[in-house]
């Protein structure tokens, strides 16, 4: 099975290839490259890979929660790619992507936390005792607001583990409601195209139409282009 996946929602372009077991990364800065390099960096890897375009099996694609342009960007590109090989694409969200790199370290609930600008985070929380499973919507919040829906689910007092990039900035609120819990540090980021791929597996039955796929926004009226005023 050959998959490549795209992940464009953060400040690094992260690109993967799979190819009977072995995995190609390429990851670059999008402060420093910009995202006119998507599409090079994609040659790039298929070449160092030995294989063209069309010997992809799947594609996958990380439409959000994070960077507008980002997410933008990158799902068209993979969906230009997809209808072109009529090959399908699959999607995941960000969020599931980092708990999927750390899922192995956790067991109780983990909390992921990505910075959403404004004050507030992007999170989710994950049961790793039963399997691996979400147990909260997508939520955007504050810190205050995340910490007490996280005391409402823990009736169990179960083991509680935090990880995104703003989890070590909250550190303090974080340690005040649960004082024996877990910050996980980036250490794990070598992870993410491996994360990637699985995901990508894990969710081909929801393969979908290229052109139903959209942009997962968490901010929609920031999002909604707004006619200009007469």
């Amino acid at each position: 099975m050959k998959i490549l996946s795209i992940d464009t929602t953060g400040k690094v372009i992260n690109i993967v290839l799979s190819c009977n077991g072995k995995i190609f990364n390429i990851e670059r800065d999008t402060q420093l490259h910009n995202y006119e390099s998507i599409i090079p960096l994609i040659k790039s890897i298929l070449k160092k890979s030995r294989l063209n375009i069309h010997q992809i099996d799947y594609f996958g694609v990380c439409v959000g929660p994070g960077s507008f342009t980002g997410i933008r960007i990158g799902l068209s590109a993979m969906k230009a790619l997809a209808y072109s090989t009529k090959k399908p694409l699959i999607a995941y969200k960000s969020l599931d992507l980092l708990a999927w790199m750390v899922r192995e370290e956790c067991y109780g609930l983990l909390c992921i936390m990505q910075d959403a600008r404004r004050n507030n985070i992007y999170s989710a929380a994950f049961n790793n005792q039963r399997g691996f499973r979400r147990i909260t919507p997508y939520l955007l919040v504050g810190i205050a607001q995340l910490l007490k829906e996280l005391k409402k689910i823990n009736k169990e007092n179960l083991s509680l583990y935090f990880y995104g990039d703003v989890a070590l900035h909250y550190k303090n609120e974080i340690k005040k409601f649960f004082p024996g819990s877990t910050i996980l540090h980036n250490q794990n980021i070598g992870l993410k195209g491996q994360a990637m791929i699985s995901l990508t597996k894990n969710n081909l039955r929801k393969k979908c139409n290229s052109f139903e796929l959209l942009p997962f926004y968490m901010y929609p009226k920031d999002c909604q282009v707004r006619k200009a005023k007469k």
